[in-house]
């Protein structure tokens, strides 16, 4: 990680959960994504820290930073710089696997990490899950537990991840429909934070989101494009101006 290997002290963690809390409107988490495996090349890679300052000032309450580079072209590099550069809280989104990589998220001073079931259900065990939510606490991070079958849904409202995520998209087929939060949405108990993501691309789809009882939306595919991404966040937030 070269320069980036510096611990970031405790007192700079920012709260994602609080964020989404103390929100007047139906956050947006912000995301920072030059390309993915369904949508390939999105936004010509320029400087994560200039779009997360438009997020920002459009509205957004938090950033997601993409980190894996192979499919994403995400950089570790990113996290610290989009830090840096607003006063909101920062997801690290990765392929986590190990705690190790929890350690160098906590280095480079992501306040919340991305966690995706499905890869702990298939490869490995429930407990490693539970171990991996278990470290990122012990390192201050908060942690958002992203689910798309019913059985993971369940099951990560039974764990003590801070937040569950509802991603509409299939990351098998890579297909996306808001069906998926339309049917998943009110099987989780009372009480547990919700972000509906993927496929969120327009302000009416936000709006039946809050409907549905999501607490938050995650969106990066449409403002990622967005010739004004600032504008964006406010047209999707419902902010005149």
């Amino acid at each position: 990680m070269g320069r980036y290997e510096v611990d970031r002290h405790p007192s700079s963690r920012r709260s994602l959960c609080r964020a989404i809390a103390t929100s007047n409107f139906l956050p947006i988490i912000a995301e920072v994504k030059y390309r993915s495996p369904a949508e390939g090349p999105i936004r010509r890679a320029e400087g994560a820290a200039g779009m997360a300052r438009l997020y920002a000032r459009g509205g957004a309450v938090a950033i997601s930073v993409l980190t894996e580079e192979k499919h994403f072209e995400g950089r570790l590099g990113f996290v610290p710089d989009v830090k840096d550069a607003v006063g909101i809280p920062v997801l690290m989104k990765d392929i986590f696997l190990d705690p190790v990589q929890i350690d160098a998220a906590e280095r480079i001073g992501a306040d919340a990490v991305l966690l995706i079931a499905g890869l702990f259900t298939r490869a490995l065990s429930a407990a490693s899950l539970q171990e991996m939510i278990a470290h990122s606490h012990s390192r201050g991070l908060e942690v958002l537990l992203e689910t798309h079958t019913a059985e993971e849904y369940l099951m990560a409202g039974q764990t003590e991840a801070d937040l569950v995520g509802i991603n509409n998209r299939n990351l098998d087929t890579l297909a996306t429909t808001l069906d998926v939060s339309r049917r998943l949405r009110p099987r989780i108990p009372e009480g547990v934070t919700v972000v509906a993501e993927s496929g969120i691309e327009e302000r009416d789809q936000v709006v039946e989101m809050e409907r549905l009882g999501m607490h938050a939306v995650l969106v990066g595919t449409a403002l990622m494009r967005a010739p004004d991404p600032a504008a964006r966040v406010r047209e999707l937030l419902g902010i005149a101006g």
